[in-house]
Parts: C-alpha cells; structure tokens; sequence
C-alpha cells in the first residue's frame, strides 16, 4: 500500500491524528479530500493514480462511493452509527482508538487476497500460505519420513489448490488463524509450516507444526512453536492448547515437553492412536516453556 486517502467531512475526531501520523511513519503517502468541496478533486486523483497501490479510510457515503466506482478497498468510520448495512464497505469501524498503521494495512491486504505476516522471529518469518506456494509444500512434503508422522497433501494437485483456496477463506479470512508458512529470513525460503488448528470434538484449538526434512535439526520447529504460542496467548487470548502426537514420533514428544506441554491421555483420531499433549496458557511465559 503506497496511499491512504482521506475522503472525510470531519478531520476533527479523537485519535484521528495519531493513526495518521503512524501511517505516514510506516511510509504511506497520506491523500486528504474535504468533501463536500473537495469530492471532485478526489475522483479526479482516483482517475489518475495507481490505484493498485491505494486504499481509502472514509466516514462518508461519499467516500465509500468512490472507493467502490474505482474498485479501491476501504474502511468507513461509522461514528453516528449511520453506515448503510450494504455499503459492500470492507469494515466499518466506530472509532480510532484502536486502529493503527498494521491495522490499516493488514485490511488492504485482505481488500488485494495478499498474505500477512503473523510473526517474526530470530531466523524465521511466519506468514499465510498462498496458493502459488502449493507446488513448495509438495517437496516438503515429498521429504523423507514427513508423511510418516502427519496427514498428507493430496495426491491430486488440483484438489489441493481448491483444498488451499477455501483454506485462506475459512481459516485466514474467517477464523483469523491457521497453519503458517515457515520461512527463513535469510534467503526466504519456505521450509515448512506451523500454527493453530481447530479439531473435532475438541473445544481447544491444536498447535500443528511440519519443518522440511533438509532443515531439521536446527532448531525451527522449537523457535517457530514458541511464536505460535506466544501469539495464541497474547493477540488470540486462548486458554490452551492441545497438541496431538503420533506414537513413536520422539522429537514431537520432546518439542512437546521443551514448550511446556504436559502428557493428558492416550486417545484414538480417525481411527488412529494417539498421544494427546495440552499446555496452559493462563500462566506467565516462564511457566510455559519460554
């Protein structure tokens, strides 16, 4: 996203100023109009811009207009409550105070089906998966063991693609979570995923992880689940996690007791045995294997 117009009748709200002033920190060009004066003059930039690189924050029917004549992703602040309920507007907010320049972009990112990236840590980065990446996730797959100890692709390509299209749909877009791709920062290749799973019949969600066979032994799957879980605790406030292990998987068990999970029982999944692992997460990080 390289601009943020502005297409407002009121530039007077609480907290308006500070998410302006963090939006053009992170480097967006900010584009304001007045309207009703200014309306013209807005759709005469909106004619002439990349309008690839544009979103627009509005809290007028004016703004939300031009947004959708020009197929721009937006955001319409709705103090009044007076939002018409098929505005088609990509979400509608009540205020600033809890909105910032990732906010702002994350929506145009969703607005454009473009990935986020959910985490960062030392040597890795975690972001949605897209289906261009699928034809990277069969060579992981394709790994020596790697289907030994975690469900398969499908065999079918196609039905996989269709599998991921409805996968970013659902998880990403709906629930706001789901399996990540594990990327390196130094080179940014794709070496696996991790990240949170729902499971039938559970009312916890499930911590899932699979790293390449070439990239084992190196410490990634410890350091990827530890964000994961960091993340699951502090920005989706869940209480716990389950982790589900295959027996005979013995790094699974060990990754399971370094982050801090605890043996429960001894269950059966789709007809199959399994070791059932569940962590806590009401405690302080040092009481969960950080």
């Amino acid at each position: 996203m390289r601009y943020l117009i502005l297409i407002f009748r009121d530039y007077s709200y609480p907290y308006l100023d500070r998410v302006l002033a963090d939006v053009k920190t992170a480097g967006t060009d900010l584009i304001p109009f007045l309207i009703p004066s200014d309306e013209e003059k807005a759709m005469q930039a909106l004619a002439t811009m990349d309008r690839e690189q544009a979103y627009i924050l509005t809290d007028c029917s004016e703004g939300a207009a031009l947004a959708r004549q020009n197929d721009v992703g937006y955001i319409y602040c709705d103090i009044n409550g007076n939002a018409e309920p098929d505005s088609g507007s990509q979400c509608i907010i009540q205020g600033f105070d809890e909105i910032n320049a990732d906010f702002i972009l994350k929506m145009y990112q969703r607005f454009k089906h473009l990935p986020w990236t959910i985490l960062s840590t030392d040597r890795l980065i975690l972001r949605e998966m897209t289906v261009e990446d699928v034809d990277r996730l069969y060579e992981i797959y394709d790994g020596e063991g790697i289907t030994d100890h975690t469900e398969p692709l499908y065999e079918d390509r196609q039905q996989e693609i269709e599998y991921t299209k409805d996968y970013i749909k659902n998880m990403y877009e709906f629930c706001g979570y789901g399996l990540w791709l594990v990327v390196e920062k130094e080179g940014g290749r794709v070496v696996g995923r991790a990240g949170i799973t729902g499971r039938e019949g559970y009312d916890e969600a499930e911590l899932g992880y699979v790293i390449e066979k070439d990239r084992q032994r190196r410490g990634y799957a410890l350091e990827a689940c530890r964000a994961v879980i960091g993340y699951a605790r502090d920005v989706l406030e869940m209480k716990g996690l389950n982790c589900f292990v295959r027996p005979g998987n013995e790094a699974s068990v060990k990754l399971c007791k370094l982050l801090g999970f605890e043996h429960l029982e001894d269950t059966e999944l789709s007809g199959a045995g399994m070791i059932r692992f569940h962590l806590s997460l009401k405690g302080s990080p040092d009481t969960i294997g950080f």
